[in-house]
Order: structure tokens, then C-alpha cells, then sequence
């Protein structure tokens, strides 16, 4: 995966707020990155194993981008995952369905889109990576983030070249952290302390594309009490809707303030 910082284009847009905050930006590279993600519970206790596994995939060098979605359907059970969202259970739903599936488990890992159940095995992950990067990147890609004290301003810009990738695309925005923390005191990981990286924060989307297959769209996410700055980073991904395939993804690190 390769990806490149630009101080032109975009974070030009941004200079009137340089001043008072820390501007960075990216562009995507020659080479599809595709996205991993692990649906997963803190109630659910066969879950650590793939938690500590998605750990290890630290980017660029795992040439992935991975997304931790947690999700609320097991809360139930006697701990409530202060990370869940209700629409990450859905996604994971949608995604299920997609593949012709009727059942949604955790954990779950899905490479570019599909069920992957050989993520345990280094030699298969590596060879679905290499795979993935030979594949011409289908989008184009440019972000920027400008982090101030108590918001991100995100500026998302990119196309879609082939129109015939245009009707089944959907461009998506993620805010991720890592070094998560949780001591659980109830259900089945009762007495167990747990850790989290890539934990999605705010998922935005589908944003926006026109009819030449170009978007643009400017996202204010205000932080969160608990989120910490240094441990953010951004995602933009396109997606095929029906099979689920990357046309392209881009992660960048927040910038501190």
C-alpha cells in the first residue's frame, strides 16, 4: 500500500484554519488497499482471539486497512460494549445477506467484503492482500482532516472514473481508534481485561457521488469526552454494494492540534 501526503489540491481549502489547528491530508495510491472488518462483542467471550489478531494489523505495513465494528446484539447477556452501535449490527446484517447468508456471528471477519474465515492463517491473509493489490484501484481518493480542540473537519474528495462502477458504488467515511481499554465486570468475559485498535467511532455514509462519478463532502465530527486525539485516524473507502469488493481505500492519522 502506498500512500502520499499532498499539501496541495484539498488542504487548500483548509488554510484560513491552519493557524489555529493541525491540517494533514493524503491521497490514494496506484494500488487497490483493501478494508478488513471484524465485527466483534466485549460480551461475547470467543471474541478476544480475533480482537488480539486484528491488533497485529497495523497499517501500511499489514497492506490492509482495518475496521473494528462492534456491534450491540449481545448485550443482552449481561455487559453492555460501551463501542456498539446498532447500525454496525445492521451493516454487518446487510453484508450477510449480500453473500446469500441468513446467519450474522461473532466474531466475523470480512476481507473486502466477504466472509473470511481463514483469518487465523498468516499465509491466507497475505495472499488475499496480494491479490487485492493487483487489482487497478476503480476510485481516486484525496483527504483531509483539520483537528482542532473539540471537532474534526473532515474534506472528502475522489471519483469514480468507469461509470459503470457508479450505480453499485458507495463511498463511506470512518473515524477509528486505537489503544482501547475495557476491564469487564459482567457476562461472559466477566474478570477480563480487554484491548481494542481500529475501533470504529462514527461511521459516515453513503456520501454524495454525481453523475460523472465525482464526490465532495465536508464532515464536522465533534470529539468525544472519552476519544483521544493522538489515537484517531480517518478512513475513506469505496464500496461495490453488491458484492462488496474495494474500488479503493485511504486511511490517514488524525494530526494533533
Amino acid at each position: 500500500m502506498r500512500t502520499t501526503l499532498v499539501f496541495t489540491s484539498i488542504i487548500a481549502l483548509l488554510a484560513p484554519a491552519a493557524a489555529q489547528a493541525a491540517v494533514c491530508s493524503a491521497k490514494s495510491g496506484a494500488n487497490v488497499t483493501p478494508i478488513v472488518e471484524l465485527y466483534t462483542s466485549q460480551g461475547c467471550d470467543s471474541c478476544p482471539p480475533a480482537d488480539k489478531w486484528f491488533s497485529t494489523l497495523k497499517t501500511p505495513e499489514a497492506g490492509a486497512i482495518p475496521l473494528a465494528f462492534h456491534v450491540d446484539y449481545w448485550d443482552y447477556i449481561g455487559w453492555r460494549d460501551r463501542f456498539a452501535q446498532a447500525a454496525f449490527g445492521e451493516r454487518q446484517r446487510a453484508a450477510v445477506r449480500r453473500q446469500g447468508g441468513r446467519v450474522s456471528y461473532t466474531p466475523q471477519i470480512m476481507f473486502d467484503g466477504r466472509d473470511f474465515r481463514g483469518w487465523f492463517r498468516d499465509f491466507e491473509f497475505r495472499k488475499s492482500v496480494s491479490a487485492t493489490h493487483s487489482r487497478q484501484p476503480r476510485a481516486q481518493l484525496e483527504l483531509a482532516i483539520t483537528s482542532g480542540a473539540n471537532v474534526l473537519e473532515l474534506i472528502t474528495k475522489g471519483v469514480i472514473p468507469d461509470a459503470k462502477e457508479r450505480g453499485d458504488a458507495a463511498v463511506f467515511l470512518a473515524i477509528t481508534e486505537s489503544n482501547l481499554v475495557s476491564r469487564v465486570t459482567a457476562g461472559e468475559n466477566k474478570g477480563v481485561t480487554l484491548k481494542h485498535d481500529h475501533v470504529v467511532r462514527e461511521l459516515r455514509g453513503p456520501l454524495a457521488i454525481d453523475v460523472d462519478g465525482k464526490f465532495f463532502s465536508t464532515q464536522n465530527i465533534a470529539l468525544n469526552g472519552d476519544w483521544k486525539t493522538r489515537d484517531l485516524s480517518a478512513v475513506v473507502f469505496v464500496q461495490n454494494q453488491k458484492n462488496g469488493e474495494t474500488l479503493q481505500a485511504l486511511k490517514l492519522p488524525v494530526c494533533a492540534s
